[in-house]
Parts: structure tokens; sequence; C-alpha cells
């Protein structure tokens, strides 16, 4: 019954990320610039649950983001997406696990992996103009810290935490 929690959770999750996703794309992109906040709920379930839990939510969303926008699949982008999931779980439960720091890192980890490195290079890949991709640094770097700050404040709801702890039982 645990693990069937446990994946219901990362699904809706993963749905929330595709509808955070769907919005910012539809909102917030400017030329080739994009600024998204897709990746939280795929770091909180890395934070959560772990680092395959992280990479299947990061994995499913980008591809119902793919489907449902007509664009055909990058695997480089979804590996990108479910390596921001890894290494926010990796991060969280095998290198920093209390506090600010942990959400920090993890966070932060998780964004120049997954965003600026892999996702960069699959961008590459499709033809995007090296200038575009190098804009993905800082960009990222300010969505990162706005997402600790939100990640942060989510997780240190007494709520939030206690169904996260009723999960993993």
């Amino acid at each position: 019954m645990k693990k069937t929690r446990i994946v219901i959770s990362c699904a809706m999750l993963a749905a929330i990320s595709f509808a955070i996703g769907w919005i910012c794309k539809t909102y917030m992109t400017f030329g080739a610039i994009r600024i998204t906040f897709e990746n939280i709920p795929i770091i909180i379930a890395g934070i959560a649950f772990g680092p395959v839990c992280g990479g299947a939510v990061g994995a499913v969303a980008d591809l119902l983001s793919c489907v449902s926008s007509g664009y055909s699949v990058n695997p480089i982008i979804t590996i990108g997406s479910a390596a921001v999931g890894i290494t926010a779980g990796l991060v969280s439960h095998y290198i920093v696990k209390k506090g600010k720091l942990q959400i920090f890192t993890s966070v932060m980890a998780a964004h120049i992996i997954g965003s600026m490195i892999v996702k960069s290079f699959g961008l590459y890949i499709m033809g995007y103009a090296l200038g575009i991709i190098l804009c993905r640094i800082p960009l990222y770097m300010c969505i990162g810290i706005v997402e600790f700050y939100l990640i942060y404040m989510l997780l240190k709801n007494k709520s939030i935490q206690n169904e996260i702890n009723r999960l993993k039982r």
C-alpha cells in the first residue's frame, strides 16, 4: 500500500509539473527564452521520495508535455528532465541531508546538471544558437533561487511535511 500511495503522489506531481510547464510555455515565453517553474514538482519528488521517483516524475512530465503540445520527443531533453529529479534526490538523500542547505544544494545541482548541461546539450543538438544556450546559465541560476525559496517554504509547512512522512511509512 505504501508504494501505491507514493506512485499516485508521483503521478500527481508529474501532472502538476505538466500544468505549470504548459502555463509557462503559453504565457512566459519570450522568443527563444522561456521562464518556467515546471521543475518544482520534479525536485520535490526527488527530495521527498528519492532519485528514482524524482527521475520518473521528470521523464513523465516531459513526455506529457511533448505529446500534448505536438512536439516530437527529444530523448536528450527527456533525460535532462529526469536528471533534474535524479540529481535532487541523490543530493538530498546522500550528500546533504538537513535544512536549507539540503534544499538549496539539491535545487542548484539539479539545475546545473539537468537544465544547464543535459537540456542545453539537447537544444544544441536541435540546432539552437550557442548564444541562446549560454543565456540559460544566468536564467536558470535565477530560476533556481526562486524555486529554492518556493520549495523551502512548501517543505517547511508542517502539514506538507506530515503528509510526506505519512506516505513514506
